[in-house]
């Protein structure tokens, strides 16, 4: 069959002018304001921030700005293209260019930090390379630039710059804002820049950001990943929108993965979705930490100040099948993580606990949903840990959950146990609920938005205050609490 006769059996075609101009208006900078030649179209991002260290990603890409003209779906779910398709024709591809690249760290006062020398970056890690910054000065504003080249020797290319604030030292009582959002998909974007979430994220300047889970949709968002090359293609055209790349230059994050960023709907260890043969469950654990700044373990917590600690779960590389008999051995975080949370969390002498979920603890989510703990599949885990939080817990600990298509805040009726949950990235994303239901629910909203976080310092104590925001920021809902003595 030929290239011609896939394509109009799959569905795509050229782009119109509107199209164009709305994929335009998605890259980098507009098109008639781009000048140098940065050669890394899909941005930087800043990563896994403590008070002395942070992790810098960046990617040399062949061209400066993501692809506008390339090819496009009509609109329909589910399609998948050959293995050998060129994915460089399609509309927001970034393709990436063997080179070397470098990053330089200066403290606000413009005193140089850290300067890391030049690395390669190839094919083998999609031509990303992640930086690792150390001995930093806790609680110290620091800005950054991105270099690239073509190899050894070569003119450096245009450079892009970052910034991030490192988190205060733990025994220092200090204000912390962090947002917190989920559930990005590729089709539901409503900007022609990305997400208005994100205008509103970097507008509200927090000293982090928290990605949740979803941060791409490999198995319902066309063309539907079938390889290692696809997989990385959901990522560049997502992270190459502009006010995406805009925002984490100037929001550091934290990355959690879920089971569309992962594989599949509700997936498991060596689940196999035969749509998406041969890409498998395996490849996609590999990806992630490629294309995310973060370290080698998928959990951990991260301190900031004397009031708050969160701790980052991860749901998907260690659970059981979710089809096995419920029982004492089945298991979303594996023995090790939950040991390690147990431990920690009752180890911490921060005045507020947050634990960052992919899935709801809580709940209640719909009947037919098996993947976490607020439902039937996984109920004795969700049990057993809930009765173990209220018990250990003296008021301050809180799970925040990401994804779910809807907003809530819910108490569980047994344990009291209190869950926010921080709704999809658009509005025409949000779906799915269950409905209200009074029983759990003192707050419920069926609109995208996310998570704001404040801890605020009260003389020697702290107030931590949790509001659901809309899109466009704006606050729907907030609880206050204040610390016990």
């Amino acid at each position: 069959m030929s290239k011609i006769a896939v394509l109009r059996k799959s569905g795509f075609r050229p782009p119109n002018r509107r199209e164009v101009l709305g994929l335009a208006l998605g890259a980098l900078v507009p098109v008639r304001a781009q000048q140098v030649e940065t050669h890394q179209a899909t941005g930087v991002r800043t990563g896994e921030v403590s008070s002395t260290s942070a992790v810098i990603w960046g990617r040399r890409t062949r061209d400066s700005l993501r692809r506008a003209d390339g090819l496009v779906r009509k609109g329909q779910r589910g399609t998948t293209l050959p293995v050998e398709f060129d994915i460089s024709s399609l509309q927001g591809s970034c393709p990436g260019e063997e080179g070397q690249l470098r990053v330089i760290v200066r403290q606000s006062d413009g005193k140089k930090v850290h300067d890391s020398g030049w690395g390669s970056a190839g094919a083998a890690s999609d031509f990303t390379r992640q930086f690792t910054i150390t001995k930093l000065r806790p609680d110290t504003a620091h800005t950054y630039t991105m270099e690239t080249r073509a190899g050894a020797g070569m003119k450096v290319d245009g450079v892009l710059t970052g910034q991030f604030r490192t988190a205060p030292a733990a025994s220092v009582l200090a204000p912390v804002t962090l947002a917190m959002m989920s559930c990005q998909k590729y089709s539901q974007t409503d900007s022609p820049g990305g997400f208005l979430i994100y205008d509103a994220i970097r507008k509200m300047q927090p000293h982090a950001y928290l990605s949740v889970g979803d941060n791409v949709y490999y198995d319902s968002d066309d063309p539907v990943v079938n390889s290692v090359e696809m997989a990385r293609y959901h990522w560049h055209r997502m992270f190459s929108q502009a006010k995406l790349v805009e925002c984490l230059r100037a929001v550091p994050g934290y990355w959690v993965k879920d089971d569309h960023d992962c594989y599949s709907d509700d997936c498991w260890p060596g689940m196999v979705n035969e749509t998406m043969n041969p890409f498998t469950f395996e490849q996609g654990l590999k990806i992630f930490p490629e294309q995310v700044p973060m370290g080698p373990r998928p959990y951990r917590s991260f301190r900031w100040g004397r009031a708050l600690e969160i701790w980052l779960l991860e749901g998907r590389d260690y659970r059981t099948a979710n089809p096995t008999q419920d029982g004492p051995s089945k298991s979303i975080w594996g023995p090790r993580q939950k040991r390690w949370l147990q431990q920690s969390l009752t180890a911490s002498d921060a005045h507020w606990k947050l634990i960052i979920s992919p899935t709801p603890v809580v709940g209640p989510d719909r009947a037919n949903k098996k993947d976490n703990h607020s439902n039937r599949t996984f109920a004795t885990e969700g049990t057993q840990f809930r009765k173990w939080l209220a018990g250990s817990s003296r008021g301050d600990t809180f799970v925040l959950c990401g994804d779910r298509h809807w907003q809530y805040h819910s108490i569980d009726p047994e344990t009291k146990v209190e869950e926010f949950g921080c709704g999809a990235a658009s509005d025409s994303h949000a779906s799915g609920s269950p409905g209200e239901t009074p029983r759990y629910h003192r707050f419920h909203r069926m609109l995208g938005g996310f998570l704001a976080i404040q801890v605020l310092p009260e003389g020697q104590s702290s107030r931590l205050l949790i509001e659901h925001r809309n899109v466009a920021g704006e606050k729907v809902y907030e609880r206050s609490y204040p610390r016990e003595a």
